[in-house]
């Protein structure tokens, strides 16, 4: 049930990133948000944002007995809203560094990597972000904008808030920069937005319709088929047309068995590969075309993958398509590799 759950949620997040912006507002509405700008080290100006519309509520000091937070609408109070501490630009650290453009699906994984080689900081030791800013074609890279700043600077100022009753912070964001950037992304406690349900149900509903009626209508051909090859088996001529396709079938036949000399099967590849690859590694894909086998898959260690496959005289040419990423939930690499199939020593 939970892979069930983890399938619809990813499934719905992608219909939802593939509408237009003018239509995703009708899915899903931005929560309220407590923004807390931090002008100093002691010094938090307060606003309220909501339906795109941001109300400045007045100035906090830390640290003073009569501090009080005052600025969420009771008729708010009950229901979910983000609370975001907005940093100043001196307070954290940025820099713009060129990656390949194969990172830019998955650039905040590849930055937590290289963190430690970027910056003095390592990924358990920091908040951190990152997102493309250009996309050069041409060489094949993108530049990409990195915001870091150590978690023991920010924990000083949490503990402050938890003395005006600020038990938790959904966002860290950065002022003067876009919105999107957000340093505790792994750490986020609640959605930043809500659904509604009525029209993700009809997009649903149509969506399988859409797909449901080329069925029907295939199955329609099919049936129609069926009739009219029983028409054909009743008439001499339609004996001849049969005996024409068996014909070509016995040709097609003849090919595919000679095909199947020259080309791997995929049940001696998957057992070539049982055989080959550690226990600590599994396979969540499996593609052959022609001599090209790819796989991808999780493992414990994703680097060695390689040298044990190069050292089978079943593959050759083996290299890693895509970057190496973490998965953060078992802590095991996420990887993609793709490979020359030697048919002549596939077992």
């Amino acid at each position: 049930m939970p892979n069930i759950q983890s399938f619809l949620r990813w499934w719905g997040e992608g219909l939802y990133q593939s509408l237009p912006d003018a239509v995703r507002k009708w899915f899903r509405s931005d929560l309220p948000r407590l923004i807390l700008q931090l002008r100093d080290n002691h010094r938090v100006e307060v606003a309220w944002l909501q339906d795109g519309k941001q109300q400045t509520c007045g100035e906090l000091v830390l640290g003073e007995a009569s501090a009080s937070l005052d600025c969420i609408p009771t008729a708010q109070r009950l229901k979910p809203y983000d609370v975001e501490l907005r940093l100043g630009a001196t307070h954290v650290l940025h820099m713009q560094r060129h990656f390949p453009e194969a990172a830019k699906e998955n650039l905040r994984q590849v930055v937590g990597y290289q963190l430690d080689r970027l910056t003095p900081f390592t990924a358990d030791n920091a908040y951190f972000d990152a997102y493309p800013l250009q996309h050069d074609k041409q060489r094949k890279e993108i530049l990409a904008d990195i915001y870091v700043i150590p978690r023991h600077a920010v924990a000083q100022w949490l503990r402050q808030l938890e003395g005006v009753n600020v038990e938790k912070i959904d966002r860290i964001s950065v002022a003067d920069t876009a919105n999107r950037v957000n340093l505790m992304h792994e750490q986020q406690a609640a959605s930043s937005s809500s659904w509604s349900k009525v029209p993700l149900y009809t997009f649903l509903i149509a969506l399988a319709l859409s797909l449901l009626a080329p069925l029907a209508y295939k199955q329609r051909r099919a049936m129609q088929i069926d009739a009219a090859l029983s028409e054909l088996r009743q008439t001499s001529s339609g004996q001849l047309d049969i005996r024409d396709k068996l014909m070509a079938a016995e040709d097609a036949l003849k090919f595919l068995e000679e095909k199947r000399k020259t080309s791997p099967i995929a049940l001696d590849v998957v057992e070539k590969l049982a055989a080959d690859l550690p226990g600590h590694t599994w396979l969540e894909r499996l593609s052959i075309a022609g001599k090209t086998l790819e796989i991808r898959g999780e493992s414990g260690k994703a680097l060695t993958l390689i040298d044990l496959l190069e050292e089978s005289d079943a593959f050759s040419n083996v290299r890693f398509k895509s970057p190496v990423t973490r998965n953060k939930d078992n802590g095991n690499d996420r990887f993609h590799i793709e490979a020359t199939l030697e048919v002549a020593h596939v077992e």
